[in-house]
């Protein structure tokens, strides 16, 4: 909880004051680097094969004021932003299905300390998404909060067009390109060489060119000038939406970084649990009938979605819930019963997964 004493004065500020070392990516590695053999890779590349594109919903909450004001964000921004990311994980069988944007008052939480506070999010999260928060303020441009994860803060004041796809990257399993912390990478990718360590040290990957974070101009070329260990130049990837830079030339993600993406979800049971299945039946079986009459859910399927096969165990809304259902196909067979009050059931297509 956030607490401000003034004593005998009235002070005021903007929020890019409250934390006057903002560093453009708060997130920190919290958990052992995940590594796939050729073998593992190979298994996975088939597994994937089957099973994608991925589909993997989101649920954006905005942070307003306790009254309503200063708002993080408006939702033309979000929505322009969550676009882009949509358009850089499609092409590495990612996709990205929307459940809701949502406005929560709470000016306690419409300023975040990432580095102290991050358990006041958990009362928001919605479970089987990955959850977007964006705050009016806070102590980075965008924290993923571990590497993988299922939440992330965004700034909203403050991150870019390529912030959301890089904080969701952190929570699919990627690492900054120029990430130090298995050590430092060198440029060479001769396997043959003695300064070869693409696949053990920096991101852990070899398609993404070693990084040093050197700095990058307005027409997207490296002025860093630095070298590595062995005394090659750098020659970083600029358009790599996991490096830092010019946040305008960040547009793509590697093959090898979508792959690591998509082996994540195959193997992380949190990750899992964020991705919409290909077809999916409510109830699941005969006399096992769904009732919800409170709080607020989803009900998903990448292709289809069938509700109520079992005529006589019914899938019912009523009362205050609220339902998301979505899916490319929604099926509502006969004992589909939806009579909510005070709450809602909201059905939309899943246009996101080709």
């Amino acid at each position: 909880m956030k607490k401000i004493l003034c004593i005998g004065c009235l002070i005021a500020f903007f929020h890019t004051d409250i934390f006057a070392q903002k560093v453009e990516c708060k997130t920190r590695i919290t958990k052992p680097a995940v590594k796939f053999t050729q073998k593992q890779k190979d298994s996975l590349n088939t597994i994937s094969a089957i099973n994608t594109p991925y589909c993997v919903r989101v649920y954006i909450t905005v942070f307003a004021n306790n009254d309503g004001t200063l708002r993080a964000d408006n939702d033309a921004n979000i929505m322009t932003n969550f676009q882009y990311m949509v358009d850089r994980m499609k092409p590495h069988n990612i996709c990205m299905m929307l459940i809701n944007i949502r406005q929560v008052n709470n000016t306690d939480l419409n300023t975040q300390d990432t580095e102290t506070e991050e358990g006041e999010l958990a009362p928001y999260l919605i479970s089987g998404c990955l959850n977007i928060f964006i705050h009016r303020a806070m102590d980075g441009n965008g924290n993923a909060y571990a590497i993988p994860n299922t939440y992330l803060s965004l700034d909203g004041q403050a991150y870019n067009i390529a912030t959301m796809g890089h904080e969701a990257g952190h929570c699919l399993g990627l690492y900054h390109t120029f990430e130090t912390y298995f050590g430092a990478e060198n440029v060479t990718r001769n396997s043959g060489n003695a300064c070869y360590d693409c696949e053990n040290d920096g991101d852990l990957l070899c398609d993404t060119p070693a990084d040093d974070d050197g700095g990058v101009n307005g027409s997207c070329n490296y002025i860093g000038g630095n070298t590595d260990a062995c005394g090659v130049a750098y020659a970083p990837m600029t358009s790599n939406m996991m490096g830092y830079g010019n946040f305008i030339c960040r547009n793509a993600f590697t093959a090898g970084q979508g792959a690591r993406m998509r082996a994540m979800i195959a193997v992380n049971a949190g990750l899992q649990s964020i991705t919409a299945h290909d077809i999916v039946y409510r109830p699941t079986g005969s006399n096992s009938a769904v009732l919800y009459n409170t709080g607020e859910w989803h009900q998903t399927a990448r292709d289809h979605l069938i509700l109520s096969n079992y005529t006589n165990d019914p899938y019912s809304v009523t009362g205050a819930a609220v339902m998301h259902i979505q899916a490319k196909k929604v099926t509502l067979k006969e004992g589909t019963h939806f009579s909510p009050t005070s709450g809602r059931v909201r059905i939309k297509s899943n246009t996101y997964c080709d």
